[in-house]
């Protein structure tokens, strides 16, 4: 099992674990994001944190019944009215719903957040792909994550879309995609430099996962027009990258 790091998937430096759990509200997310979240805890590696409200609310029967399934995962339940501060290092499993009402900004709490959504397929992770969009604004820790994650997730294909706002240039992705299929080198690593909108790379090549950058261009710009566009049109779970 592999937990998220920043850092050592393109640079080889050390550096700390990114993710130490992953925190799920049920009344946000339901049973669906519960699942997910589940999934994603056992693939990294850490424990999954879990906020309910009313000890009688009858989703918990379902929750339990789900969670009964991965007994190898460790589990915290938390009981409480208001939604849950996340944890530093955790991976904040959100509703699409809940996160167009507030977008997941990095610069809010510095928490990767993944928005849970999509086909059912992609969220059962059937597909074997996750796509990184590489904008000019966190390019590099947004691959980073997308490598950890193709590896714990014990993806196939990783597509690196690199827009053309992105100042990556002079080798510098070619050798990045190098670095990531060294720390995956059962994955096949396709750079992807037409311009396609998110909604149409997603429906000509679906996947299991949408990485895409959390941080501003300036102060008060709002998530890029990519990671906007993600948010409300990707057809399967998006994570967005606070590095």
């Amino acid at each position: 099992m592999t937990a998220v790091t920043s850092g050592p998937a393109l640079t080889g430096e050390p550096a700390p674990t990114a993710t130490t759990c992953v925190l799920v509200d049920v009344r946000d997310s339901g049973v669906t994001g519960v699942r997910w979240a589940a999934g994603c805890a056992e693939a990294l590696g850490v424990d999954l944190v879990v906020h309910t409200g009313a000890d009688d609310d009858p989703v918990h029967t379902e929750v339990a019944a789900l969670l009964a399934e991965r007994p190898e995962l460790t589990v915290h339940v938390e009981h409480g009215e208001r939604y849950p501060t996340a944890a530093e290092g955790a991976l904040v499993v959100l509703s699409r719903q809940r996160a167009l009402d507030a977008p997941p900004l990095a610069c809010r709490d510095g928490r990767d957040v993944v928005v849970v959504g999509g086909s059912a397929t992609a969220l059962a992770g059937r597909f074997g792909v996750v796509t990184a969009v590489v904008e000019r604004v966190g390019g590099e820790g947004v691959l980073e994550r997308a490598t950890a994650l193709c590896r714990a997730r014990g993806a196939t294909r990783l597509r690196v879309l690199a827009r053309p706002s992105c100042p990556l240039s002079g080798g510098w992705l070619d050798d990045a995609a190098d670095v990531a299929h060294a720390c995956c080198p059962g994955v096949i690593v396709e750079l992807v430099r037409q311009g396609r909108s998110v909604a149409e790379e997603t429906r000509l090549f679906p996947s299991d996962l949408l990485v895409v950058s959390g941080r501003e261009r300036g102060p008060g710009e709002g998530l890029q027009p990519d990671a906007r566009a993600a948010l409300h049109h990707a057809s399967c779970p998006v994570l967005f990258s606070c590095s």
